[in-house]
C-alpha cells in the first residue's frame, strides 16, 4: 500500500536521529535512507555505544532495536529521557515485549523486515503529532492564560475535571484548541507521569481503525503478518484521546462501547479478554446531538463518553485573545526561522481583528507564520497576509456601505464608490440578483433599494 510520506526537513531545521542496532547492514541502510530525507542520523551498535552518543548529542528520535547482545532494546530505553521520542524495532513480534516497551515510555513500533515508507510515516507521525509539536506546545502556555472570561470559565472546569477519573467529551469548532485543553486535563492529572496516546478517527479508514483502536492477532486479516497490540493497550495506566469521535463508524462504535464499559476487550480475530486501566478524553467539531438524532453516533455510547463534557468557544467569540495569540506566533515563528523580532503593524492587527477565523486559533497561527516567512521587514504589514485575510476587510467595508443610504454620512464619494461596487458585482453575476446580494453580503431587499436610490437600471445581459 503506498503511503504519503511527508516532506523532508530543510538543512536549517534537520531533525537528529539516533539508530541503535547491532546489524551493521541495518545502521547504514537507515543512515543512508533517512539521510536522503534531510534528517541528520547517527548509528550506534550497541546499548553502550548509544548512551555514549547521547551524553554528547541532543537527538529528536531513536530508533532501537529490541534484541541486543550486551543489553536489551528494553533495558536502553528504561535508561534514557522520557523525553525522547523512541520507535521500538523487532524481528520478533511479541505481544509481550511490547507491551512492556509501552509500559517503558516507547512511542511506537516496527516489525522487520519494514517498508521504507511505513517507518517514515511511524518517524513524522511520532515527530509532529498535534500534541506534541514544538509550536502547538508553545501555543498552549497563551492559549492557558486567556483574556476572555468564557475561556477561563472552561480552564477552571478542566483543572476540576483533571482531579477526577471520569470520561471527558470535547466540544467545539476544528481549530479551536480541544487539543490543548486535553493536554490540560491530562497534564493536571495524577496520570501525567504515564503515557498519553491519541488516536485520529477521521483519519483512519474504517476498516482499520478497529484494529488500531484495539490490535489485531497474526493472520486476523490479509497482511496482518504479526501481531499487533493497539492503543488502548498502549494507554494503559495512562489517558486515550480519541480526536474527531464523531466519525467512527458505527462498528466500531459498539465494541468501543463495551471497552468503556468494563475496560475490557478483545483483539481483532482475537478470543482472550483484555483488561486495561486507562482515562478516555474524547473531542468532537461535530453536532453530536444531530448525529445520535441521525442515527450516526450511539446514544448509549455518548452518556459514556459525555461523563464530563466541555464546550471550547471558537476564536470570533474571544477578540480579547486574539491580539495576543498574534503577538506570540509572530515571536514562536521569528525564533524557528531564524528572524529578528518583528512588530505586527497596527494596520495589519486591524486586518486580523476584521477576519473571521472560521479555522480558528489553528488558521490564526497558520496565517502569521505564512506572514512572517514572507516578511523582511521590522513590521509585519497587511500584503504580507494571504489574500483571503486581506480580502476580509475589503468585504466588511463594502458590507458598512452597502448597509447605508447612498450620501447619509459619505457624500458624493460615499455614492459613487458604491455605485462602482453594485455595477462591479452586477457584471460578475451577468445581472442575477440574487448572487449579487450574497457575493455583497447584503439582503435581495437592500440591493434593490441601492439600484433603485442609484438608479441602476442595466440589462447586463
Amino acid at each position: 500500500m503506498h503511503m504519503k510520506v511527508p516532506p523532508a526537513q530543510s538543512a536549517q531545521h534537520a531533525l537528529h536521529i539516533l539508530v541503535v542496532d547491532d546489524e551493521t547492514e541495518m545502521c547504514a541502510s537507515l543512515r543512508k535512507l533517512l539521510g536522503e530525507k534531510g534528517f541528520i542520523v547517527a548509528t550506534a551498535q550497541s546499548a553502550k555505544e548509544g548512551f555514549q552518543l547521547i551524553q554528547r548529542t541532543s537527538f529528536d528520535m531513536i530508533l532501537c532495536d529490541i534484541a541486543m547482545p550486551d543489553m536489551s532494546g528494553l533495558g536502553f530505553l528504561s535508561k534514557i529521557s522520557p523525553q525522547i521520542p523512541v520507535i521500538m524495532m523487532t524481528a520478533y513480534a511479541s505481544i509481550e515485549t511490547t507491551r512492556r516497551a509501552f509500559k517503558l515510555g516507547a512511542r511506537d513500533y516496527l516489525v522487520k523486515p519494514f517498508d521504507f515508507e511505513e517507518l517514515l510515516v511511524v518517524v513524522h507521525q511520532n515527530l509532529e503529532t498535534p500534541l506534541q509539536s514544538s509550536a502547538v506546545a508553545a501555543a498552549e502556555s497563551c492559549l492557558l492564560e486567556s483574556r476572555n472570561a468564557e475561556f477561563r470559565a472552561v480552564l477552571d472546569l478542566a483543572r476540576k475535571f483533571s482531579q477526577t477519573d471520569m470520561p471527558v467529551l470535547l466540544t467545539g469548532e476544528s481549530g479551536a484548541g480541544k487539543e490543548v485543553i486535553a493536554r490540560f486535563l491530562y497534564q493536571n492529572s495524577f496520570r501525567r507521569n504515564r503515557p498519553m496516546l491519541s488516536i485520529n478517527c477521521a483519519s483512519i479508514p474504517e476498516s482499520l481503525l478497529e484494529s488500531e483502536l484495539f490490535g489485531h492477532e497474526k493472520g486476523s486479516f490479509t497482511g496482518a503478518i504479526a501481531t499487533k497490540i493497539g492503543r488502548f493497550e498502549e494507554a494503559d495506566g495512562g489517558t486515550l484521546f480519541l480526536d474527531e469521535i464523531g466519525d467512527m463508524p458505527p462498528a466500531v462504535q459498539a465494541k468501543m462501547l463495551r471497552a468503556l464499559e468494563e475496560f475490557v476487550f478483545t483483539r481483532l480475530g482475537g478470543t482472550e479478554n483484555i483488561t486495561v486501566d486507562l482515562r478516555v478524553i474524547a473531542a468532537t467539531n461535530q453536532p453530536i446531538d444531530a448525529l445520535i438524532e441521525g442515527g450516526r453516533f450511539r446514544l448509549d455510547l455518548f452518556h459514556r463518553l459525555n461523563g464530563l463534557s466541555l464546550y471550547v468557544p471558537p476564536l470570533r467569540e474571544r477578540p480579547e485573545d486574539l491580539e495576543d495569540l498574534a503577538r506570540h506566533f509572530a515571536r514562536l515563528f521569528c525564533e524557528k526561522y531564524g528572524k529578528p523580532p518583528k512588530e505586527l503593524h497596527p494596520s495589519t492587527m486591524k486586518v486580523l481583528r476584521t477576519y473571521r477565523w472560521p479555522g480558528n486559533v489553528r488558521e490564526l497561527k497558520n496565517c502569521v507564520e505564512r506572514a512572517i516567512v514572507v516578511c523582511d521587514l521590522p513590521s509585519v504589514l497587511p500584503d504580507h497576509l494571504p489574500d483571503s485575510v486581506r480580502s476580509a476587510e475589503r468585504a466588511s467595508m463594502e458590507e458598512r456601505s452597502l448597509s447605508v443610504a447612498p450620501g447619509s454620512d459619505g457624500g458624493e464619494y460615499r455614492t459613487n464608490y458604491m455605485r462602482k461596487i453594485i455595477l462591479e458585482t452586477l457584471e460578475r453575476t451577468r445581472g442575477n440578483r440574487n448572487e449579487a446580494a450574497l457575493l455583497l453580503k447584503i439582503s435581495r431587499k437592500t440591493l434593490y433599494n441601492r439600484m433603485k436610490e442609484l438608479d441602476i437600471r442595466h440589462d447586463f445581459s
